[in-house]
């Protein structure tokens, strides 16, 4: 009996340890899957809508509830907590102003003021673009005189002995010796003896010493002898076996190739005068500056060595062709320099102001009604005549084609430049609508044209006569954005949700293609700069200001040791932008400050990323805060936010994902609602 007992009890034993086994690992499994929802803050949170009890509430939708801090939640329980911050849900209020328009905006009217909005009406005329190039000034090269050895010599007496020299034209620079022209001058003596002898004789006598005489006297000609010389010999008051060389031009010798006593060959050089009442400004123009500029258009320009005065001159030249190595054109201005305040060789700040027209044309109508040379634009007059330098025909400047007809040229629509928000891809203006009972707005995708200073032209989206924000668009975008409407950052709407990535497969933006103009060792030397942000990132997560600072300095250090040589055109400009704002801007002595000193770093650094992209193994994420409204990139889907550290550590959404140089690209684009980005900028 005992023993039937025991094996009772050993079988109950052996079964119950099975069943609190399976028991333990049903619970350990559960709470490991609870555990991982309630602490993957990057999960989209779906709207947990019910479409049956829905559809049960006589005709009426259901009340949802939502987080203020992560308005993609959406839960039909009002008493549920957020699953990634635990705050209270509180009621989703719809908005009864948007007339059905998922993009229009309704503020009341203390909001409105306490956003500072301002608008401001698209309007029609020609804004002015303002081109800013750099150059150096040099010789006006048809004012440049290069005197050489008409005959070989030696250099007897030099009078202009050094460079720098002033002399005016016909001012005597050198006495020349040479045997050539001793014997030069006794053929003209005997040729004019013969001549005068011949008056008796014969006419084929007479017309021979007439053309011999002729012919010595061509040939003094030829040697550079002037008429009076000539006539000196003739007449025998010439008796210096020397000859004088005489300034054929003023100006200053900017050249000397002999000394006294140097022997020369027919051809050598001997010096150079330059005329410097009239110089040239040789500029450098990137390919975007291109279409801005015309010939015959006014130029202002300053150097350091007279500060706060302006110099004019006009466009006389922009070559043809662009160099392959700098992406640049030369330009060049004529610049009347009868003062001589100006001297080659310095450095000048040049800018040319032009109105642009709806297709992007310049206007240049400087010269409208003048007369112009072809060959030496410099040559402008206000009334027909003969150039000063060949001797053509001056012809109308409209024929020339550098006088645009302003009666066929459309006005374009503009807006200021301050309107438009900026998304990589695309542009968005916010409208405010008439006729509403509170101020009401409406996003809107526009195509741009030509930046012109502080306007932008309008190629479609718009109208005359609309009206655009123009300062707190951006207030007005995320307003847009808290309540889940698409919105600039959000194309899609649904708060974080929208048009992002959240934890799937990376949606990944294509990348400005620099390949041709980027090289690849400034591509590489990004990475240690990227590094050091991943580092100030991670710092600051952990409430470390002597770590953050530590990393500041690598990103100092780095951004300078980044190797720029062969970058060129507008990625040279991006990265002088951007690297001039990657080292602390004042002193920090405040986990705060550092946060502050922080974004800014973050805002170069997306802009570097987006632009340039980086060649590390790893893909990273850009995250996004509701809270401070502010963007970060980090490694890992994970949300560390720098901007709160461990007081909210978990605060934020990843928006999208950074892989390396050459990943897959997936495109999508649909209007606004549609467009992936990787961050933003309000330019």
């Amino acid at each position: 009996m005992s023993t039937a007992r025991s094996k009772a009890l050993t079988i109950l034993r052996w079964i119950w340890n099975r069943i609190s086994a399976a028991v333990a690992l049903v619970l350990i499994v559960g709470a490991l899957i609870v555990g991982y929802q309630l602490g993957t803050p990057t999960a989209v949170v779906v709207d947990a809508r019910d479409d049956t009890n829905a559809e049960e509430g006589d005709g009426e939708s259901q009340q949802m509830y939502t987080c203020s801090m992560h308005p993609s939640v959406r839960l039909p329980d009002p008493d549920a907590k957020c699953p990634i911050c635990f705050m209270d849900l509180i009621p989703v209020v719809e908005d009864a102003g948007d007339g059905g328009n998922p993009m229009r905006m309704t503020l009341s009217e203390s909001a409105k003021t306490m956003s500072k909005i301002e608008t401001a009406k698209v309007g029609r005329f020609f804004p002015s673009a303002e081109t800013r190039l750099y150059g150096n000034l040099v010789y006006d090269e048809t004012s440049v005189a290069r005197l050489s050895a008409y005959f070989p010599g030696r250099i007897e007496r030099l009078f202009v002995n050094y460079i720098g020299v002033t002399v005016q034209k016909g001012d005597h620079l050198a006495e020349m010796y040479s045997p050539d022209l001793i014997a030069a001058f006794e053929e003209l003596r005997q040729a004019k003896s013969s001549y005068e002898s011949s008056t008796g004789g014969s006419e084929f006598l007479r017309s021979t010493s007439s053309q011999t005489l002729t012919a010595a006297r061509e040939k003094l000609r030829l040697f550079g002898i002037n008429q009076e010389q000539i006539e000196k010999i003739e007449s025998g008051d010439f008796s210096s076996d020397e000859l004088t060389i005489f300034a054929p031009i003023g100006g200053v010798v900017t050249h000397l190739a002999v000394r006294d006593g140097d022997y020369l060959k027919m051809g050598d050089p001997i010096a150079t005068v330059s005329d410097l009442s009239r110089l040239w400004l040789d500029l450098e123009a990137y390919e975007s500056q291109l279409p801005l500029l015309r010939w015959g258009m006014p130029v202002t320009f300053t150097v350091e060595a007279h500060p706060g005065e302006v110099f004019t001159g006009r466009i006389s030249f922009i070559e043809p062709m662009v160099d392959e190595r700098t992406r640049t054109a030369a330009v060049r201005v004529a610049v009347d320099n009868a003062d001589m305040h100006l001297k080659p060789g310095m450095f000048s700040t040049a800018v040319v102001r032009s109105k642009v027209a709806a297709n992007g044309a310049v206007i240049a109508d400087e010269l409208a009604g003048r007369w112009v040379s072809p060959m030496h634009p410099t040559n402008v007059s206000d009334t027909p005549g003969q150039c000063g330098v060949c001797g053509m025909d001056m012809v109308p400047a409209e024929s020339l084609g550098v006088v645009a007809d302003t009666s066929q040229i459309e006005v374009p629509l503009v807006i200021p430049r301050t309107a438009v928000l900026f998304t990589g891809t695309r542009s968005v203006v916010y409208l405010s609508i008439p006729d509403q009972e509170q101020p009401t707005y409406e996003g809107r995708v526009v195509e741009l044209g030509t930046r012109a200073g502080e306007f932008y032209t309008v190629r479609s989206g718009l109208e005359e006569g609309d009206e655009v924000v123009v300062h707190g668009a951006f207030r007005i975008d995320s307003a847009m954005q808290i309540i889940a409407k698409p919105s600039m950052m959000m194309p899609s709407g649904g708060g974080g949700g929208g048009g992002h990535n959240h934890g799937g497969s990376p949606s990944n933006m294509p990348k400005m293609d620099m390949a041709t103009s980027v090289p690849e060792v400034f591509i590489e030397g990004l990475n240690p700069v990227y590094a050091a942000y991943l580092q100030a990132q991670e710092r600051l997560a952990d409430d470390d200001l002597s770590g953050f600072l530590e990393a500041a300095s690598n990103l100092k250090t780095s951004t300078e040791s980044v190797e720029v040589v062969g970058l060129v055109g507008e990625p040279l400009g991006i990265w002088r932008r951007s690297s001039s704002t990657l080292s602390l801007g004042s002193a920090v002595t405040t986990i705060d400050d550092a946060r502050v000193e922080f974004k800014k770093m973050t805002d170069a650094i997306l802009a570097l990323e987006k632009q340039f992209g980086h060649s590390e193994n790893e893909t990273w994420n850009i995250a996004y805060c509701s809270m401070k409204k502010a963007s970060w990139m980090q490694r890992g889907t994970v949300v560390l936010n720098p901007y709160y550290g461990d007081m909210m550590l978990n605060c934020g959404e990843i928006q999208d994902s950074l892989p390396p140089i050459g990943g897959q690209i997936n495109e999508n684009t649909n209007d606004m609602n549609s467009d992936e980005h990787k961050g933003h900028t309000n330019d």
